[in-house]
């Protein structure tokens, strides 16, 4: 019975993602979003990278993981969410739901104009889901 609870938590949890865009949005901005639509995810301050500059959260069930990258003026230019692959089916159908195919695990959408691609990318233990701005 808890795993029922916590699949349907973890539905919950992870859906958000994809229905509030954070691109082109402040550091400030986007912290007061992950806070208030994701109250799964905590920030994480364990790992420091040098080499991009990002926000990270992490869900309390440790099944998560939203990177958040940010230009050197602290707006975010992508996100990233990788997620154990036990939610792989509700994601694929929500994607395929809320966004344009655009070819296997690629999706495009459009939002006040700006073009967005949603990328799904199979790892070894988990799966990601990148989403930016078209090129």
């Amino acid at each position: 019975m808890k795993r029922i609870w916590v699949f349907i938590l973890l539905i919950f949890l992870l859906f958000p993602v994809w229905s509030q865009n954070l691109t082109g949005k402040n550091k400030v901005e986007v912290e007061k979003q992950i806070n208030s639509l994701y109250h799964g995810f905590i920030v994480d301050k364990s790992t420091v990278n040098r080499t991009y500059k990002y926000l990270k959260y992490i869900d309390k069930s440790n099944e998560q993981t939203l990177l958040v990258f940010l230009s050197e003026n602290d707006v975010c230019t992508a996100t990233k969410l990788m997620s154990s692959y036990s939610n792989l089916p509700q994601v694929k159908n929500e994607l395929n739901k809320r966004y344009k195919p655009a070819g296997k695990d690629t999706w495009r959408y459009t939002e006040k104009g700006i073009k967005y691609l949603v990328k799904l990318k199979r790892e070894d233990w988990f799966f990601a889901v990148f989403i930016s701005k078209e090129k």
